[in-house]
């Protein structure tokens, strides 16, 4: 089983380091105790008061106000290939972040596909993207760990041929049967005939398969094409709730200047949490 480590820190006023580690401190105890025996990949997820603060090689996720992608949670990638996420502050926003780091452990890279009978008539074998929340992404098939609401998610069975008696398809029991979408939720594949990426979404009780076209040149993952073409619909799921209009609160970016008294720790942890900070501010255009 591998071990990872995830660094969580706010960078808005309404998430501060009490409220993070009650939430950080829920999710660890999720991924150990829930998640791992499934996927077999285990994490350390821990609270930190800035980027500046977070060790080289950790896999950070930050909690903003605003994330410009309409999106509760992102998933992507740092120039380096190491992956990270982008949370936005909402009234479920533990339930986001539960949902960004079942994911990122589960498919650090955002092309981790999975063989299987497509759900559109005709079409035979597709590739599914591993997505281990978004079937039942929706606040009300959650739960709670420590008095704190979580992601559900589902488990390698997902994808089984057929429906068994008595296996396990998502921790929290709402999906019943393999490729199962619940409402709110979703899930995305691509016809290796046409290399179209196509999605089955549930509004309403009513389930509802659109085609996303090709996968276009400069998308680095399947995961961050199908996250774009989706931004609206999750935010509106799992968050429902608009999204602030008034300016977030950023913590300051680290200098590239280094003080005298600086260790090389202290200088390489600076530099890395610039470097990431720098990448977060242009993709937002802040």
């Amino acid at each position: 089983m591998t071990l990872e480590h995830v660094a969580v820190v706010s960078q808005t006023s309404r998430v501060p380091i009490d409220k993070l580690l009650v939430a950080t401190a829920a999710v660890q105890k999720q991924v150990s105790r829930d998640f791992a025996p499934y996927w077999k990949v285990n994490a350390t997820v821990d609270a930190y008061a800035a980027l500046t603060d977070v060790p080289i090689g950790a896999w950070a996720v930050i909690i903003r106000d605003d994330i410009k992608y309409n999106a509760a949670g992102i998933h992507l990638n740092k120039t380096n290939g190491q992956p990270f996420s982008l949370v936005r502050y909402s009234n479920n926003w533990s339930l986001t972040l539960s949902h960004e780091i079942l994911e990122m452990l589960a498919d650090p890279y955002g092309n981790r596909i999975q063989e299987a009978d497509s759900l559109m008539e005709d079409q035979g074998r597709v590739e599914y993207l591993v997505e281990v929340a978004d079937p039942s992404e929706a606040a009300q098939f959650g739960y709670t760990v420590n008095g704190v609401l979580v992601s559900d998610f589902y488990t390698p069975n997902f994808f089984d041929p057929v429906a068994s008696p008595g296996v396990r398809y998502s921790f929290n029991g709402h999906i019943t049967k393999p490729r199962q979408v619940l409402e709110g939720g979703y899930i995305s594949w691509r016809d290796p005939v046409s290399t179209n990426v196509f999605q089955q979404v549930v509004e309403q009780g009513a389930p509802r398969i659109r085609s996303l076209g090709k996968l276009p040149g400069g998308f680095k993952s399947m995961r961050a094409f199908v996250d774009r073409k989706t931004s609206r619909f999750r935010a509106a799921v799992m968050e429902g709730e608009p999204a602030p209009k008034r300016p977030m609160l950023l913590t300051a970016a680290a200098s590239d200047e280094v003080t005298a008294g600086q260790s090389l720790f202290d200088r390489s942890t600076g530099a890395s949490a610039a470097a990431l900070q720098a990448q977060i501010d242009r993709l937002l255009g802040t």
